[in-house]
């Protein structure tokens, strides 16, 4: 007889701790979901890092895979759009095929889905990263033919200090850097805890509002 639950794994940052726990705060509370992990060894988050982390990817790919899970969401938007667009997919095929075949989402694949989805063309951007990782992030969508107006960064390398973050110093940021002429807001990284920000955001700017563990749950 097989059993009703559902498994989702997750391949994602070493120090990130933001990630799993908002799968379970939002996860519907009728279904049986289990959570199995892999991660990648990462401190800091700079570009050279980041590219880095990923030599890890096929190694944590097949320990998920083990689980025999439905499917597996890479969870860093960083290391799925530091290479460009294209670069996403690439990551999906390397765990698909690390993992034995199973289906695979990624962080910024989702992001640019789910803005296309909306029919978003113009986007403000709020991060925690330095503006190398920015400007990687700003290509990433203006390669997928976003007007990107603006990308504004809180300037922080370390990731359990973005994980450390508080939400209302989310909201706050978020606020203060929003171009009034763009079509929606999209605040990036998953280890911010901006899941726990977007609806207050969302509720000010009366416009879009969309995270990274948001865009990642609902692929």
């Amino acid at each position: 007889m097989s059993s009703s639950r559902k498994t989702i794994g997750i391949v994602l940052p070493s120090s990130n701790t933001t990630l799993e726990r908002d799968f379970q705060l939002v996860g519907p509370a009728n279904v049986d979901i289990s959570y199995h992990s892999g991660r990648m060894m990462l401190v800091t988050g700079e570009l050279d890092k980041l590219n880095a982390m990923n030599d890890d990817i096929e190694m944590a790919s097949r320990q998920v895979g083990t689980a025999k899970v439905g499917v597996i969401a890479y969870g860093c938007t960083g290391g799925s759009f530091l290479n460009g667009p294209g670069w996403d997919k690439e990551l999906l095929r390397m765990i698909t095929e690390a993992s034995g075949g199973i289906p695979s989402v990624a962080t910024s694949s989702a992001m640019v889905e789910v803005l296309k989805n909306h029919g978003i063309k113009k986007v403000s951007v709020a991060t925690p990263y330095k503006d190398p990782v920015n400007a990687s992030l700003r290509a990433f969508l203006e390669g997928y033919d976003f007007d990107v107006l603006n990308v504004a960064g809180r300037q922080l390398t370390v990731n359990t200090e973005i994980g450390s973050e508080q939400p209302d110093d989310i909201v706050e940021f978020a606020l203060n850097n929003f171009n009034d002429e763009a079509d929606a807001m999209f605040l990036s990284c998953t280890n911010w805890r901006a899941l726990e920000a977007v609806a207050r955001v969302e509720k000010q700017l009366k416009k879009p509002v969309f995270t990274s563990n948001q865009v990642t749950i609902w692929a």
